[in-house]
């Protein structure tokens, strides 16, 4: 994942913390049943996640990246003397979709975490071991490279790259509804490309 934070931009509380954590992807999601943002939310408690980084492994890079927006954050709350606002303002994501593998094989991607993509652009392409033949993965919308699944080997419905969407509008509980199928749809896939992701 490219570090983001997953934040439900519908309760103003929320959205003031994902503002304070300076360069950072913001990505609009409803907290999932059975997670920690999900329990605090309910409790009342303004609650976000910060998810950076691949599966089963500790990256130092990312790691960095997340205390420098805690030490934003806390500057902008005034809870540390010296305000500190770290990076330019990244993109809000109000939607996002994930490009799936038709077919299965070998997965090698055509472009980068954090790359932007118009629509029609190639992502990725599978390569079957055994036919050789070549299957490729396409951009649905115009967007950014928010999320995906290392060079390897991945099965039909596998969940490859996370494009996140740009729009002027807001979420509203009416927009939600139009997107909360395949979101489920896609939790699953996320849980297990990322290892430890919430989502």
């Amino acid at each position: 994942n490219l570090p983001q934070i997953r934040a439900d931009l519908r309760d103003p509380d929320i959205v003031e913390l994902a503002q304070g954590f300076g360069g950072t992807v913001i990505l609009h999601s409803k907290p999932r049943v059975g997670t920690l943002r999900y329990a605090a939310t309910k409790a009342g408690i303004p609650t976000l996640t910060l998810e950076a980084g691949g599966p089963m492994q500790l990256e130092l890079n990312e790691v960095k990246q997340g205390v420098k927006g805690i030490e934003s954050l806390l500057g902008y709350l005034g809870m540390t003397r010296r305000a500190r606002f770290w990076g330019n303002p990244e993109p809000v994501y109000y939607r996002s979709t994930w490009v799936r593998a038709d077919s299965g094989g070998i997965l090698f991607a055509d472009v980068s975490l954090g790359a932007t993509v118009r629509k029609g652009d190639l992502l990725g392409t599978i390569t079957d071991p055994m036919s050789n033949e070549h299957a490729s993965l396409y951009a649905p919308y115009t967007g950014r490279i928010i999320g995906m699944a290392r060079n390897q080997v991945v099965m039909p419905g596998f969940a490859a790259f996370h494009v996140g969407i740009q729009t002027d509008e807001a979420p509203t509980d009416e927009a939600e509804n139009a997107v909360t199928k395949d979101a489920e749809a896609t939790a699953s896939d996320e849980a297990y490309i990322d290892g430890i992701s919430e989502e």
